[in-house]
């Protein structure tokens, strides 16, 4: 058994052998290969565990029993599953569903260890039981024909975990259709704090009353450079709050005002439609403030290297917060899959409705951190958890 040390602020903290039964090093997309005149919706899990999953004509998404892994969304339990919501138009008569995705063996697991899983379209198994092919260092990808399967609406796909022995990890998802719905003239979107250089500093789905703005940015496809963009900006309660357009470039984006502004009064739920030519093209949902939590803190984000060197050089991090009564008093973080102490501190923000706080570690082994990340202030509220993972190599 192996140990290292790790130091947040001047406290030493022990860690014990971690062992994930999954490679943390970095796999290249393999890609998904479009058939002649199709359009795909998607849904993107390789930004994670620091970034926001990309979406294309995603309608909703929802997990059970997951975790957000390195590039990657984790089933990491029995009965653990991923359901996707796709709307497919009418008079569609092939589809393709193509799944991005491994297991791993662990030792001593029957039938060498790999996570088997189930796949259905509207409540049809595609595949029962069914484990992808082992790859340590990459992802396999399957595909099924299931344009019989489809209804015009709303089409729900389900990949539910049997009983692991391993982790199995979802990397990307895409459905092919005929192309006689969407049309695909936004490649990309993602929300953020700000814009360096054309492109976003971050990706946030959340922002704090005192953030200065709340950006949606967009890369449009070539045919769309030229056009007419516009994003409209809706408040909690639904009602058209703010628009804005402009020619669009390869690059775009909107934002409204936040600190000092009225979006700053209205916590909750807001959402962004982005037009090109009058047609609607996605719509994102974003949250300012507190969204029903009461006075729960809530963690904005987590900045830290996705990979950092085993030589005992310390690194620093950062944690955003939002905290409506400003009584944050303690930061834990819990290891995940692996035998670790933990430990917490003080961040020293009383007071403070909203900011960051720096932490740093340090390790000397090679191996694949989890820290689950949780806010508690000194009324008794905490935060949802938030997953930070890296590679120390």
């Amino acid at each position: 058994m192996c140990a290292s040390r790790f130091s947040i602020g001047r406290r030493l903290i022990p860690l014990i052998a971690i062992a994930l039964l999954t490679s943390a090093a970095a796999c290249a997309n393999p890609g998904l290969i479009p058939w002649f005149d199709a359009e795909a919706a998607s849904i993107d899990f390789s930004p994670l565990p620091g970034g926001r999953p990309t979406e294309r004509s995603i309608v909703s998404w929802q997990t059970s029993g997951a975790a957000d892994g390195s590039r990657c969304l984790q089933l990491v339990c029995a009965g653990a599953s991923l359901d996707v919501v796709i709307d497919v138009p009418p008079n569609v008569s092939a589809a393709q569903l193509a799944l991005v995705h491994r297991s791993s063996a662990a030792p001593g697991c029957t039938g060498g260890g790999f996570a088997p899983v189930t796949i259905s379209v509207n409540g049809t198994v595609l595949a029962a039981s069914f484990s992808p092919e082992a790859n340590a260092w990459g992802y396999s990808t399957d595909r099924w024909e299931v344009g019989s399967r489809l209804v015009p609406g709303a089409n729900q796909i389900r990949i539910a975990a049997g009983e692991l022995c391993s982790l199995y990890e979802i990397q990307r998802l895409e459905l092919w259709v005929g192309a006689v719905g969407a049309t695909g003239l936004i490649e990309e979107s993602q929300m953020t704090h700000a814009i360096d250089g054309s492109r976003p500093t971050d990706s946030a789905s959340r922002f704090a009353p005192t953030d200065a703005r709340a950006f949606c940015w967009t890369k449009v496809a070539r045919e769309a450079i030229g056009r007419r963009i516009e994003w409209r900006f809706y408040d909690p309660s639904g009602a058209l709050y703010f628009q804005s357009g402009r020619t669009a470039d390869r690059y775009n984006w909107g934002y409204i005002r936040i600190a000092g502004w009225t979006p700053a009064d209205r916590p909750g739920t807001w959402r962004v439609d982005v037009y090109i030519d009058g047609e609607l093209q996605l719509s994102r949902s974003f949250a300012i403030g507190s969204t029903g939590g009461g006075l729960r803190p809530q963690i904005i984000g987590i900045d830290f290297p996705e990979e950092i060197h085993s030589n005992g050089e310390r690194v620093s991090g950062y944690v955003s917060f939002y905290d409506p009564d400003a009584d944050l008093s303690r930061v834990t973080f819990e290891a995940v899959d692996c035998l670790f102490s933990g430990f917490e501190f003080d961040p020293d923000v009383a007071g403070r409705t909203s900011g960051r706080f720096e932490f740093y570690i340090y390790t000397y082994l090679t191996e694949h951190v989890a820290l689950k990340v949780i806010l508690y202030d000194r009324s008794g509220h905490k935060s949802e958890p938030y997953w930070l993972r890296f590679h120390a190599s």
